[in-house]
Parts: C-alpha cells; sequence; structure tokens
C-alpha cells in the first residue's frame, strides 16, 4: 500500500524511505490492534486511518474488472495465496500470504499477463504475471496460513 500511496501522491519512494515507513507502518498497525496479517478490509482501514487515502474492497475480481480499475488509473492491491503465484525468485517455496500491486496489463502471444509491482522480490519491479496464474491466486486472509486457498477473492482498490 505504501508504493500506491507515493505514486498517487507523485513522491519519491526509495528504500531508505521504504525502510522507515514500513517500520513505522507495522508499529501503528500494532498499536492499533492489527495483526502480522490482515485481510482486506483491514487493509482499507489502515489505508485510510493511517495513510490517509481512499480505499475500497471489490470482491468481484475476475481479469475484466481488474482492467477495469486500472484504466480507470487505480492500481491494484491484491491479497494472494504466495505459493500458488509461481514467483521463482521468492525464497523457499514463497510465502502462505502474500500482497502485491497490479499496475498494467498486456496481452501476449502465450496468454494474458498483469504487471505488477512485487515487494516480496528485488526482482519485484513491474514483474509480470500470467493473468490466469495471478487471478488463480487471488485470495483474501483466512486467519490460518494454510488456508489461504480457502480465502474470497477481493482486491483492494485506492484513490486519489
Amino acid at each position: 500500500m505504501l508504493m500506491v500511496v507515493h505514486y498517487l501522491n507523485g513522491t519519491p519512494l526509495n528504500p531508505e524511505i521504504a525502510e522507515r515507513e514500513i517500520q513505522d507502518l507495522v508499529a501503528w498497525e500494532h498499536d492499533h490492534g492489527y495483526g502480522d496479517d490482515v485481510n482486506a478490509e483491514k487493509m482499507v482501514e489502515i489505508a485510510q486511518k493511517k495513510l490517509g487515502v481512499r480505499a475500497r474492497v471489490r470482491t468481484d475480481v475476475t481479469i475484466e474488472t481488474i482492467k477495469e480499475e486500472l484504466a480507470s488509473g487505480n492500481p491494484v492491491v491484491i491479497p494472494a495465496a504466495g505459493r500458488k503465484l509461481g514467483n521463482p525468485y521468492f525464497s523457499g517455496d514463497g510465502p502462505w500470504y502474500h500482497a502485491l500491486t497490479i499496475i498494467g496489463y498486456k496481452p501476449g502471444w502465450t496468454g494474458d499477463y498483469f504487471v505488477t509491482n512485487d515487494p516480496g522480490t528485488r526482482r519485484g519491479q513491474q514483474y509480470t504475471y500470467r493473468a490466469d496464474v495471478l487471478l488463480d491466486a487471488i485470495h483474501d486472509w483466512t486467519g490460518v496460513k494454510e488456508e489461504i486457498g480457502n480465502g474470497r477473492k477481493a482486491m483492494v482498490i485506492l484513490e486519489r
């Protein structure tokens, strides 16, 4: 969400700023009763209360609704079953639960792709996932990491 806020505000974000703001955000979340992992509704609360941006949840998540939000100029933050993403740059099997930002869409010969900024790896800037793989991995936090694949489809939209 921090990446999106900086994008929406047109402010720079480098590793030093990101580290400082992540630590501040985590401390704020813990001080306000949020856990290390949160569902889409809690992401919206945090975005509004701490980051000062308008946010909303959509549960009608399809390739078309994601493209609709992108066409409206809205980056899309998705909660995901990280191990379903198949990102070769994740360490080990990858995270059970993960969030990343979809910033674009592009058609391809072998299928369509979503362009993302994925903070889960150093190679995450403009990382592309096949659209069908990404859609299949979208699952909201269930409260139990091993059950993340049972979470509903959800996406968080942050707006100017």
